[in-house]
């Protein structure tokens, strides 16, 4: 199991000023960072391939469709620019050499229609996912959807429903990242989500419950880390920590208190979490 953390502890979207993160990383004994692409036409490519290599970091990306290009959507504008949207990931991260990219790829995170998901945007999700998976395959990259709280989202919230998602698109590069904060809130058994999702699990994000330093809360970390080693996960361990001085995300993420710092979480999670590998 190796360490990494989301770009967004950090920064809020990067560009090329933002590429002291890489540094930041390596002094705080990372593997990987996990880089959030907000816009494929505006992603510092060759920046970050450089600040990569010269660090010694791994990277993967992240990125998470909204109501502006949400496969699901009605309109078939608004689903052919999230289709867009996914490939675009994907040709930054063949030039990156990013091997997988992560995160709200089946519908709009954050938005929400006041109902639950319909059978009719189920099958649109199944049909970009599988378009923009067989486009990622033929360049050897894996893409993950993460199921989230309803409070994050309407369309995807537990593992199971992440189990049948990925089943139905059929791809084997197409699977499944779960994420303890999320888990905490919608599985009654964070470790029997794990152990569903089985072999389909490819990324994994360790957040405690209140997104504070992991190790230090309510997340059944021993049984966690226990069912990944049933799975014989041993990939990618990202923390995810949106601190207050980065007002935009703080206000996405509902955080108006300082639970710890981005350092903490990462070192001290680290260091806490190591030792359950």
């Amino acid at each position: 199991m190796r360490f990494g953390a989301h770009s967004q502890m950090l920064v809020h979207d990067l560009d090329d000023d933002a590429l002291w993160i890489f540094d930041r990383g390596r002094e705080w004994g990372l593997d990987a960072l996990e880089l959030h692409v907000a816009d494929p036409d505006t992603f510092p490519v060759d920046g970050v391939r450089g600040a990569a290599e010269r660090a010694g970091l791994e990277v993967v990306l992240g990125t998470a469709l909204q109501a502006h290009n949400s496969t699901v959507s009605d309109d078939p504008e608004i689903r052919a620019r999230g289709l867009r949207h996914l490939k675009g990931c994907v040709d930054i991260a063949a030039r990156i050499g990013a091997r997988k990219i992560c995160g709200g790829l089946h519908s709009a995170n954050g938005n929400f229609v006041g109902r639950g998901r319909t059978n009719q945007e189920w099958d649109r999700s199944v049909a970009a996912l599988r378009q923009a998976g067989e486009y990622a395959g033929e360049r050897g990259i894996v893409l993950t959807v993460e199921p989230v709280s309803r409070y994050s989202g309407y369309f995807l919230n537990t593992a199971a429903d992440a189990v049948t998602l990925v089943d139905e698109v059929g791809l084997p590069n197409v699977g499944i990242q779960l994420d303890t904060f999320h888990m905490n809130i919608e599985e009654p058994d964070p470790a029997a989500a794990i152990r569903l999702a089985g072999p389909r699990l490819m990324h994994f994000h360790a957040v405690e419950n209140n997104r504070g330093v992991p190790g230090t809360g309510q997340v059944p970390w021993e049984d966690c880390f226990a069912a990944l080693r049933e799975v014989g996960y041993d990939d990618l361990c990202v923390f995810e920590f949106f601190p207050l001085d980065l007002p935009v995300m703080a206000v996405r993420t509902h955080t108006w208190r300082e639970v710890a710092t981005s350092k903490q979480v990462a070192v001290e999670g680290m260091r806490n979490l190591k030792n359950l590998r």
